[in-house]
C-alpha cells in the first residue's frame, strides 16, 4: 500500500512537471508570433525603395533655388520634395520636387477704339526640378509646364522655360536651356510686382525669354553672371548671337543689380534696379536706356509694397517710357491688394491703367484667384 502512495505521487509530480513546460513553451510561442506581428507592421510602413538605396522620404520643403535662376514668385517657396538615401555603394544622392499652381481670375479690359470684355482667365503651371549631387559636383535641371485658357475648347501647353546647370563649385555654376534673359532686371514695376494679370505696360527690360548658355558666380552676397543668347525668333533665318552681363548684390536691407546686353541685331541697353526692404514696407525701382530696333529709348518705373497685415499685402506702382517718334512712349500705373489666408491659397484685387502717345490707352481690372500645391 505504502508503494502505491509512492508511485501515484511521482505520477502526479510529473503530470505536473509536463503541465508547466507546455505552459512555458506556449508563451514562448506567443511572444514569437507577437514579435512576427511587430516586424511585419514595420516592413508594411516602411517605403519601397530603388535597388541601391535604403531611404526614400517624401515632405514639404523650401523650393530648390536653381543656381543662376530667379525664383517664380507666383508659385512661392515651397515644393513637395522626394528624396533619396543611397547605401554605401551608391555614390550619389538625389532629390526631386515639383509645384504647380491653378489660377482663373475675373478680368474686366476697356481699349480705347473698341468695345470693353469681360471674361474669364485662367491659367495652370507646373514645375519639376531635380539634382543630384556627382562625383564632379551637383547636376540638376528644371522644366515648367503652362497652359492658358479663356473660354471653351481645350488649351495649349508650352514649356516657358527648360534649364540645366552644372555647379562646377559652390560659388561657379555652368548653366544653359530656355529662360528670362540675362539682361533683364528683377526690380521695380515688372520685376517686383505681384501681377497675375496686369504688368501689361512696356516696363520690362532685355529680350524676355530666350535660348541661352550662361556662367554664374556667386559668392556671399555678390554675383556675376555672363551669358550667350540666341535672338533669333522662332521660324526665321537670322543669325543674331549676342551678349548679356549681370552684377547682383543682395543685402538685407539694400540689395542691386547692373545688366545688359548687345545683339548683332545693334539692339543694346544697360540698366540699374534697386530694392530697400523692411519688415513691412518695400520700395523697388528700376531704370534703363538703350536702343531697341532701331529707336533709342529710356525707361523708369517704381514699385511700393506694404504688408497691412500678416494676410494682406498691397502694391502700387508707376512706369514711364520715353523713345524717339514717340511709337514707344508711355506711362503706366498699377495697384494691387491680396489675402493670404495660407501659403496655398491667394485672392487679389488688381487693377492697371496705361496711357500710350500713339497706341491705344487701356484700362483692365480682376479679381484673382491663386491656389497651389
Amino acid at each position: 500500500m505504502k508503494m502505491m502512495k509512492i508511485a501515484l505521487l511521482g505520477t502526479a509530480a510529473l503530470a505536473a512537471a509536463s503541465v508547466s513546460a507546455r505552459a512555458d513553451e506556449l508563451s514562448d510561442l506567443k511572444a514569437q508570433i507577437e514579435a512576427l506581428n511587430s516586424r511585419v507592421s514595420q516592413v508594411e510602413a516602411a517605403p519601397a525603395v530603388p535597388a541601391g538605396y535604403q531611404l526614400l522620404s517624401v515632405s514639404e520643403g523650401k523650393a530648390t533655388q536653381i543656381p543662376g535662376l530667379e525664383s517664380d514668385r507666383h508659385l512661392g517657396d515651397t515644393a513637395t520634395i522626394v528624396s533619396v538615401l543611397p547605401t554605401a555603394d551608391v555614390p550619389a544622392a538625389a532629390s526631386m520636387e515639383w509645384q504647380g499652381l491653378v489660377r482663373a481670375a475675373l478680368v474686366w479690359d476697356d481699349i480705347d477704339g473698341g468695345d470693353d470684355d469681360l471674361s474669364i482667365r485662367t491659367r495652370g503651371q507646373l514645375k519639376a526640378s531635380g539634382k543630384a549631387d556627382t562625383a564632379v559636383g551637383e547636376v540638376g535641371g528644371t522644366i515648367t509646364l503652362r497652359a492658358n485658357e479663356t473660354g471653351f475648347g481645350d488649351p495649349s501647353v508650352i514649356s516657358n522655360e527648360q534649364w540645366g546647370y552644372w555647379a562646377i563649385t559652390p560659388e561657379l555654376t555652368l548653366g544653359g536651356g530656355y529662360t528670362g534673359s540675362l539682361s533683364g532686371i528683377g526690380y521695380g514695376y515688372d520685376g517686383k510686382c505681384n501681377c497675375y494679370y496686369t504688368d501689361n505696360a512696356n516696363a520690362g527690360y532685355g529680350h524676355g525669354d530666350t535660348t541661352q548658355m550662361r556662367l554664374s558666380y556667386a559668392s556671399g552676397p555678390m554675383g556675376f553672371a555672363i551669358a550667350l543668347e540666341d535672338d533669333e525668333s522662332a521660324g526665321s533665318d537670322n543669325d543674331d548671337i549676342g551678349v548679356a552681363a549681370e552684377l547682383k548684390y543682395s543685402g538685407d536691407v539694400v540689395s542691386g543689380e547692373i545688366s545688359g546686353g548687345w545683339w548683332e541685331s545693334d539692339d543694346a541697353w544697360v540698366g540699374v534696379g534697386l530694392g530697400f526692404g523692411l519688415d513691412m514696407f518695400n520700395v523697388s525701382v528700376s531704370g534703363a536706356f538703350g536702343e531697341l530696333n532701331n529707336t533709342e529709348f529710356w525707361k523708369a518705373n517704381i514699385l511700393a509694397q506694404a504688408n497691412l497685415t500678416d494676410a494682406v499685402h498691397a502694391e502700387v506702382g508707376y512706369n514711364v517710357v520715353d523713345a524717339d517718334g514717340d511709337a514707344l512712349d508711355q506711362w503706366a500705373v498699377l495697384a494691387g491688394i491680396y489675402y493670404d489666408p495660407v501659403s496655398q491659397l491667394t485672392l487679389g484685387l488688381e487693377g492697371e491703367m496705361i496711357e500710350n502717345d500713339v497706341a491705344a490707352d487701356s484700362v483692365r481690372i480682376d479679381f484673382v484667384t491663386v491656389y497651389r500645391f
